[in-house]
């Protein structure tokens, strides 16, 4: 399984956002240049967000898109589902065999409790962390 090129870049796009949680808002064409995502594509994916309630924004001159709630409110499976839908490794044709349903479907639920599981603050603790192991003084 492979997640699209929209979800992708809608989680770079919200990782973007949360590292500016307390900086208020942020306009597209930062978040874009930052994160070498299209500005139109993004601009789509953004009003996605919005839709869903995982965003906000605020028009005007120093208007953007913020997070809607805290980045630890806010899971990888909230996000991920906005933008394509919930999840499924299963199909209903796939009920002809149930020992093949049955164990896809044990791995969706897994795989879905993982994302749940995973906050966006959990993400941007993470980076920071990377970010700092890689500052060296001299």
């Amino acid at each position: 399984m492979k997640f699209s090129i929209k979800v992708q870049y809608g989680l770079q796009a919200i990782l973007e956002l949360a590292l500016n949680y307390e900086g208020g808002d942020v306009q597209i064409g930062e978040i874009a240049r930052s994160q070498g995502i299209p500005v139109r594509f993004l601009e789509q994916l953004l009003l996605i967000l919005k839709k869903r309630g995982v965003l906000a924004s605020t028009r005007g001159k120093h208007g953007g898109y913020s997070l809607a709630k805290h980045p630890s409110d806010i899971s990888l499976l909230e996000v991920i589902e906005a933008m394509e839908g919930q999840i499924e490794l299963t199909a209903k044709k796939m009920k002809k065999m149930p020992v093949l349903h049955e164990a896809l479907e044990n791995i969706q639920n897994k795989f879905r409790e993982s994302l749940k599981e995973l906050s966006v603050e959990d993400l941007v603790i993470k980076k920071r962390q990377r970010d700092r192991a890689y500052i060296y003084n001299i």
